[in-house]
């Protein structure tokens, strides 16, 4: 699942869209999670991300890669719409199948 949002953002909603995301019925399907860099506007920091990422167990086991340049970002990079990827984070990369 690739996870971004908008200079709109602040923590407390990115808590609460993520724990809806969680709540959907084929959330159990997700085998993984890459989340967008933050607008700074935003305040999000990554000892606040990994806070709000602990008290969800249901994330407890998946591969989580954050700050990644896709979405409302420059330097940008579009991910394509379907298809596999894969998430390696031994060597943090993810590839598409």
């Amino acid at each position: 699942m690739f996870i971004e949002d908008d200079e709109e953002s602040k923590i407390q909603n990115f808590d609460r869209d993520l724990q809806s995301l969680i709540h959907q019925p084929n959330f159990s399907n997700v085998k993984g999670i890459v989340i967008g860099r933050f607008q700074n506007v935003s305040k999000m920091s990554k000892d606040i991300l990994i806070e709000v990422i602990k008290t969800k167990r249901e994330l407890n086991n998946l591969p989580i890669i954050a700050n990644v340049d896709f979405g409302h970002t420059s330097p940008i990079f579009t991910f394509p719409i379907g298809g596999d990827a894969e998430i390696d984070n031994d060597c943090i990369k993810i590839t598409k199948h």
